[in-house]
């Protein structure tokens, strides 16, 4: 059993917008990069200050774009240089992103087994690093989701969301708006796909 050293009770979590009653799509990725931000600079980046509505309104990361217009990754041409200018490095896949060309790359042609993931998932955690898990819902991994992980044990992974995706078999934890879930390594194991990454963020 391993855990991030968190403070459950003082961690900037935050909920997903809405738009006529339903939760934007298709925004884990920029959610999860909050989280990771708020872990390292906690000051810097918190539900008041730069929190993810504003890291997009601020285009941040990118250019925000249409949930059908996603795939095109425009929203994070930013972030490489992004997260160097904030000293941090991006891994996905093991592959070091560098440029936007390196991260469009690693998206849609980085391989790696369920059992790689697993090991560098509680690798960094247990090193007190950040690690997405970026695991299919539908289509192969085409519609994927990314989880910030918090810790594992034996069954299961613990990790935050910012609200509940229906496809995806998670339980929450918390009995507040904090999205703590516990999402089972058999869940993993199933949906990880040819597409499904893990994601590393590192002080340099």
């Amino acid at each position: 059993m391993s855990y991030l050293p968190i403070n459950l009770d003082t961690f900037g979590f935050v909920i997903r917008e809405k738009r006529n009653g339903l939760s934007v799509k298709y925004k884990c990725g920029r959610d999860f990069l909050y989280y990771a931000l708020h872990y390292y600079f906690p000051k810097k980046f918190n539900q008041g200050c730069n929190n993810p509505v504003e890291i997009e309104t601020k285009r941040l990361f990118g250019s925000p774009v249409p949930a059908y217009f996603s795939w095109t990754q425009i929203q994070f041409y930013k972030l490489p240089r992004f997260l160097k200018e904030n000293s941090l490095t991006l891994k996905i896949n093991k592959q070091m992103i560098e440029s936007f060309s390196d991260f469009v790359r690693a998206i849609l042609f980085s391989r790696i087994s369920h059992d790689e993931a697993v090991d560098i998932i509680e690798r960094g955690v247990s090193k007190g690093n950040v690690v997405g898990v970026d695991i299919a819902l539908r289509f192969e991994g085409l519609e994927d989701h990314v989880l910030f992980v918090y810790g594992f044990d034996e069954k299961d992974f613990y990790v935050f969301d910012t609200h509940k995706v229906p496809l995806l078999k998670y339980e929450k934890i918390t009995d507040d708006d904090r999205y703590v879930m516990r999402l089972s390594r058999d869940e993993v194991r199933k949906r990880w796909k040819i597409f499904s990454r893990v994601w590393e963020v590192n002080l340099i």
